[in-house]
């Protein structure tokens, strides 16, 4: 028999009923693996206005989109790429493939998309995966179905509250500000307990 203290940033006390939501809070913002068995992640779907972006869209005098991303997320899709993970971009809107080129960020898009889940099943079965191998990062109503299949989800701390039920994991930062990379480094995190599990004897 071992004794082991868990930190205070990794535990709660549940001693009375308001601290009931407190830890529902903490396992939304860290996230929950459950006792399920982990899969290594194979792909993520990352929707791309409200998660790469922030969801505004400048618009010059002669009718051209201009959008912006963080550098910190490019930087977590190339991370995550480097893993072996496939990294494709989906979005309701029909954005501009010269605009989405120029982003290079080497990802392949679906774009003017009505019903998400119809086109992440297609890509899970090109690759051949089941649905605890995708990871999905979306922040609409849109979205839902999706975060519910995936094995694992996420959505910006400023997603919409139907899209932040339906996940088991609410990121920090906002989307376009960071979430990408963030839900990145919680994948890797999967990851190593996936290796860590495959270890034991």
């Amino acid at each position: 028999m071992a004794y082991y203290e868990m930190r205070a940033e990794h535990s709660v006390d549940i001693d009375v009923d308001i601290d009931w939501p407190i830890a529902e809070q903490r396992v939304l913002r860290f996230g929950y693996f459950g006792k399920e068995t982990l899969k290594e992640v194979k792909l993520l779907v990352c929707t791309i206005d409200g998660c790469l972006t922030t969801g505004h869209i400048y618009v010059s005098e002669d009718g051209k989109e201009v959008l912006s991303y963080d550098v910190r997320d490019a930087v977590g899709i190339q991370l995550l790429q480097r893993r072996g993970v496939e990294v494709r971009l989906i979005s309701e809107r029909n954005c501009s493939p010269k605009t989405l080129s120029a982003m290079k960020l080497g990802c392949t898009a679906e774009v003017g998309v009505a019903d998400k889940l119809p086109v992440v099943e297609k890509w899970r079965t090109e690759l051949n995966l089941c649905w605890k191998e995708v990871a999905y990062l979306g922040n609409e109503a849109s979205d839902v179905e999706c975060l519910k299949k995936a094995g694992m989800s996420a959505v910006p701390a400023d997603g919409c509250p139907a899209a932040q039920k339906a996940t088991n994991y609410i990121c920090k930062c906002n989307g376009g500000r960071g979430a990408v990379r963030e839900f990145a480094e919680h994948i890797f995190l999967l990851m190593e307990k996936v290796n860590s599990a495959g270890k034991k004897p």
